[in-house]
């Protein structure tokens, strides 16, 4: 419905919001057909309304000085005919109640519609026109009334009858106050119909009572009547009186009385109605939250827990009654709550954080929490909301799917690996033959020997950037890093793959560095060759038909880094980039799982960095990342100590392969410790049992028994000797958890050279005997 249809163009609003978009919003929508005057708060309002005398005050409920519902009261002290409608962005069961009760025509609900408001404000201000036409009425029939008490004192006849009326007056409203009193307790339709028709059957002895729907049907005799039930939104029925039965005539004053209690009965079906649709927002609201998936819980200002659904009954454990009024802190980790509620404190109305649940829970619960203000009309804040999500399922599983992606760079990488190991075989097994055929010259010998244990460490080398790759070596601590030693590093673990690419295609693919010096930063090198490594093979994957790869470090603004990677390749469109960062958001179809970019992103991030994209399709795609420069390190205080002491030890070494035993027996042999070797698990519990041994070398992975399976069982013979491990396959996340257990003091990685050997063993030796004197 249009309001330019029914209103007068003179009618005035007033539009009252303390934000400058949405009074301006209504003004101009309004300003066509109507006066408006705008007020920027609930003062300026109140000013202005004895000067500008509006028909309608439309009012945002929520401002900062003085808030809609009491703009609402101070309106109808001032002139209880200015209908008034509320605006809101937030639906609250309480604020529509309370605007409802003092006085307000109708509210709407933020976004709204034009055609909403428009129709809106048509029926507030037809219902002002009707009011005041009523006022006038009143006012004629006052005058009317004055004028009859003037005959009434020529004509007695007159007077008794205006006494008869007046008497009949007060009867009927005293009928109306008690039919009243029931009406307005009453908020169920169907009750209230059936209260209103049982007492005037009953109390005026009508045949049939009855409230219908629709126009009121025609009356067929004087013993019937229909009365409209209408309001200035509309019909809403009739109430009809059937006295048929019984011929009895309905009078005048009883059909006067009727069409009174008619528009009585208008009111108490509009708030019927309006009760009902408040009812049922309610129950589904209370249905919503009851089937959420996700924890809801309510908290009060104390921080003690006022709400709970059944969602949070099932993640967290307790029921409703066990844990209404306990401390939220015994839920959510203390610290991280407190820094969430701060930030809604200062005025944040909402914050999202992870964190795992309070307690001792096995295995941990990882919780995606989004913290909601709960504020007073004031603006404080008076409680939370907290919708918590169970997260671990997930976060396990994002876990498996990185390591998987590793996984595949490290397929990716394989052909061109083993290319890489057999130059180093043959440079060995070449120089190893040469040795053999000429021993007696010296300076071969020497020069072959050289040779071989390059190749050795070159080989190594690429194991162990291949294993930290794949996380099968310790996550070290935040330690100082070089950048250009970062680009090295993925340089040389995707040589391969990008000469396999080359060779197979026949796309020659050149590298340019510009390491510039760099200060260096706080961070996992481990982590951070990971990510280079991520962004090196998706350039390669970017120049199909080949091109030039760039990788540059050089000082940023302020105290930053920045390490920039490019490529010449097909880059990517607006749409794409944008999206590049997203977990599992490919355009490599099957042969991509979306998770490169996605895991370099994150690390960019745990290291405090920032990473930005620049790309245009056919020209070629640039990364920046951006890294905080380390803080300076404080110069060391401490007194330069004397070497330690070192130790010749009784060492039982266990290994299945016979030249890693030959070979690490020879080391300590010539370190002057006493070697025992034993060719397997079984070998060295036996020697374990009849040799007397201050330390333990196994190898990990080995046949039959393994190293795990044999240090379990020197555990249940000995719990102090110290034990160290050394492995050629690397260790997984996990594996730590059990070195701890089996109190291993340490795990080496071959190949290992004999100073590190006999550094691994002078270092348990100390710690064990340092325990043993404490």
């Amino acid at each position: 419905m249009s309001v330019t249809a029914t209103a007068t163009p003179k009618s005035r609003i007033l539009v009252v919001d303390d934000e400058v978009g949405p009074r301006e919003s209504l003004r101009m929508l309004l300003n066509r057909t109507y006066q408006i005057k705008t007020a920027e708060t609930g003062r300026v309002a109140l000013e202005e309304i004895p000067k500008f005398q509006p028909d309608l005050v439309i009012c945002d409920i929520k401002m900062a000085e003085m808030d809609g519902l009491e703009v609402l009261r101070r309106v109808k002290e001032l002139d209880p005919t200015i209908e008034v409608v509320m605006i809101t962005a937030y639906a609250s069961l309480d604020t529509v109640k309370s605007a409802l009760t003092h006085g307000a025509f109708e509210y709407l609900i933020k976004p709204f519609a034009r055609q909403d408001l428009e129709d809106v404000v048509g029926r507030a201000l037809r219902r002002r026109q009707t009011d005041l036409g009523r006022k006038d009425e009143v006012a004629m029939l006052v005058d009317e009334m004055r004028a009859l008490s003037t005959k009434t004192r020529e004509l007695e006849e007159a007077a008794r009858r205006e006494a008869a009326e007046q008497s009949l007056r007060l009867t009927q409203l005293a009928i109306l106050r008690a039919i009243s009193r029931r009406i307005v307790t009453e908020l169920d339709r169907d009750a209230l119909i059936g209260a209103i028709t049982a007492l005037l059957e009953h109390a005026l002895q009508y045949d049939h009572v009855a409230i219908v729907t629709g126009e009121a049907p025609p009356a067929e005799a004087p013993s019937v009547l229909a009365c409209p039930i209408r309001d200035a939104e509309g019909t809403l029925g009739a109430l009809v009186v059937d006295n048929r039965a019984s011929q009895r005539t309905i009078d005048p004053p009883e059909r006067e009385l009727l069409e009174m209690l008619a528009e009585y009965l208008a009111i108490a079906l509009r708030n019927a109605r309006l009760y009902g649709e408040i009812a049922e927002t309610k129950r589904s609201l209370e249905q919503l939250i009851a089937f959420a998936g996700d924890a809801i819980v309510t908290v009060d200002a104390a921080d003690r827990i006022a709400g709970w659904n059944p969602a949070a009954e099932r993640i967290f454990g307790p029921a409703p009654s066990e844990a209404m009024g306990r401390p939220i802190t015994e839920l959510l980790l203390a610290a991280e709550y407190e820094s969430a509620r701060s930030k809604l404190v200062d005025g944040s109305p909402m914050h999202v954080f992870e964190t795992r649940a309070a307690g001792d829970r096995t295995p941990p619960v990882a919780l995606a929490v989004t913290l909601s203000a709960l504020p007073t009309r004031a603006g404080q804040l008076h409680g939370l909301i907290a919708i918590v999500r169970d997260v671990t399922l997930q976060r396990e599983i994002e876990t498996q799917l990185q390591q998987s992606e590793k996984l595949t760079a490290l397929g990716q990488l394989a052909g061109g690996i083993a290319h890489d190991f057999n130059n180093l075989l043959q440079a060995i097994l070449g120089y190893a033959q040469l040795m053999k055929a000429h021993a007696t010259n010296l300076d071969l010998v020497r020069r072959s020997l050289d040779v071989v244990e390059s190749a050795a460490l070159d080989g190594s080398e690429t194991v162990r950037r291949i294993q930290q790759f794949a996380r099968l070596r310790p996550d070290e601590p935040f330690m100082l890093v070089d950048l250009r030693q970062i680009a090295e590093d993925a340089v040389a673990i995707t040589k391969p793959r990008r000469e396999e690419r080359s060779v197979r295609e026949n796309h020659p693919m050149r590298v340019s560095l510009g390491l510039d010096a760099v200060a260096p930063i706080n961070g996992r090198p481990a982590a951070l060759t990971e990510m280079l490594t991520n962004l090196v093979l998706n350039a390669v994957d970017a120049m199909p038909t080949g091109g030039e790869l760039s990788i540059a470090t050089t000082n940023g603004p302020g105290d930053t880094v920045a390490l920039t990677v490019s490529d010449t390749g097909v880059g990517m469109s607006d749409e794409i980039r944008r999206r590049i960062f997203e977990p599992f958001f490919s355009t490599k179809g099957e042969a991509g799982s979306g998770l490169g970019l996605s895991m370099a992103y994150s690390i960019v991030k745990r290291h405090g960095g920032d990473i930005r994209v620049d790309s245009e399709p056919g020209r070629g795609t640039t990364f920046t990342i951006v890294f905080p420069v380390a803080a300076e390190p404080r110069p060391a205080t401490r007194a330069s100590a004397a070497p330690p002491e070192r130790r010749h030890a009784r060492v039982l070494v266990v290994d299945d392969d016979p030249q890693v035993l030959s070979a690490l027996g020879d080391f300590l042999r010539n370190g002057g410790h006493t070697v025992y070797p034993a060719t397997g698990g079984a070998a060295g519990l036996l020697s374990f049992s009849t040799n007397a041994v201050d330390i333990v070398l196994s190898n990990v992975g080995m046949a039959g028994m393994n190293g795990w399976q044999f240090v379990q069982r020197i555990r249940e013979k000995d719990a102090d000797v110290p034990v160290l491990f050394i492995t050629g396959w690397g260790l997984r996340e996990e594996d730590y958890g059990r070195l701890a257990a089996l109190n291993v003091q340490g795990c080496l990685f071959k190949p290992v050279g004999p100073d590190d050997l006999d550094s691994a063993i002078q270092n348990a030796l100390r710690v064990t005997a340092a325990r043993a004197a404490g």
